[in-house]
Order: structure tokens, then sequence, then C-alpha cells
């Protein structure tokens, strides 16, 4: 506390601002207009990103996405899109590089072993939206640790993109909510307790119990 101020509540305020004013999709009232980012992750989540968005985001997220959003705008922030019949799927190079590669990163508390599946989904679109051979996609801890993954040009994964792309698109016109896609990003998802039920009990059961180990012969 700071006389009669709350400083923590100030703080979680003004990160509130800031992470309320950034916006990744830019036209949230065309169905007709997919972001690479809302057709990678979970259906579900972009669909509510779009319907009815929860501004509630635990503190550790905000502040992980502010980080990597403040690290993106000091590169060139190239945006693109990709024309599929009527429908428009819009991406984000970080960086393309010599005209040739395309620079997507990823801030990690961790570095992977292997590019998830999300990211690698999203630097191959952006392949394509720009038009390129080869992408870089780079994961970064916070202490600086950085690994490189090169992806080269992959018809299948953009399909992949375009299929999840149509269904969200279509979703968003009839106005119905998209199938639970369980995943460990679930649990630190803030649409958490719409997609699943949520209660703790203590119980009085012990593993010898349940088993039947714990009974007196």
């Amino acid at each position: 506390m700071l006389g009669d101020r709350d400083v923590r509540k100030m703080i979680e305020k003004t990160f509130d601002k800031i992470y309320n004013n950034l916006e990744i999709v830019s036209h949230k009232n065309d169905p007709d207009i997919i972001h690479v980012l809302e057709a990678c992750r979970c259906t579900r989540l972009s669909y509510y990103e779009r319907k009815d968005p929860n501004s509630a985001q635990g503190n550790v997220n905000k502040v992980s996405i502010l980080l990597k959003d403040s690290i993106r705008r000091s590169f060139n922030n190239i945006a693109g899109e990709y024309k599929v019949e009527n429908l428009t799927i819009q991406g984000t190079a970080d960086s393309i590089i010599d005209n040739q590669y395309v620079v997507r990163f990823e801030l990690v508390t961790k570095l992977p072993e292997t590019p998830h599946p999300r990211d690698l989904l999203y630097l191959n679109a952006c392949l394509f939206i720009f038009d390129k051979i080869d992408g870089v996609l780079i994961y970064m801890t916070p202490e600086g640790q950085t690994l490189e993954f090169l992806v080269t040009k992959n018809n299948r994964m953009f399909e992949e993109v375009v299929r999840r792309a149509r269904i969200l698109s279509t979703l968003l016109k009839e106005n119905k909510v998209p199938i639970i896609e369980p995943s460990d990003l679930c649990l630190n998802c803030k649409y958490y307790e719409r997609c699943y039920y949520r209660e703790r009990k203590i119980s009085t059961l012990s593993l010898e119990s349940l088993f039947g180990r714990g009974k007196k012969e």
C-alpha cells in the first residue's frame, strides 16, 4: 500500500487498459475475414473472442501477451492476406529477412524440444500469404535464450488452416458455438468455465480405501 492507494490495483488497472487496447483482429464484425491466429488456435476461443468476449484474463497471461506485443512492435510487423473464394485469411509476419525468409517469434518460459503445431500452422500460412518458400520460427525466453526452427512451405498444413478458417466463418454466421477442443492450453484459458464444469470438493477417501486395501482382515 502507498498511503490510501493500492499500488497493486493501480498496476493491474494499467495492465488492463493496455491489454484491452491490443487489437489482433481488425475486422471482428466480418465473418468472411479470418485471422491466421483465429484459425490456428482453439475455434471456440476464437468464436467467443468475436461473439461474447470476456475481458477477464489472468495477470500472468496478460503480461506474457504484452511482452510479446512490445517485442513484435520492434520488428516490421508486415500484414498481408490470402483470398480463397469469398474467404479472406489475414496474417502478420514479424519480419521478412532478405525478402526470402518469413520470421515469426514466440515468447515462452522454456525452450521446446519441437515446435508447437499451432505455431507451425501459423508460420506456414504466412508463407502462402507472403508467397515465400521458407520461414524461421524463433522461440525466446525472458532470459534471452533462443531456439530456431526452419519451416518449409507445406500445402497440407495450409489446407488445414483454410479448413479451420471456413468452419469458424460458418459458425460465426450461424451463431453456433464450436465444439470443445480439449488441450493443455484449456487450463489457462479465460473461457475454461464455459467449456468445463469446475467444482472443488474435499474428499475423505484415501487410495487405500478406494482400492479396498484399508480393510481389516
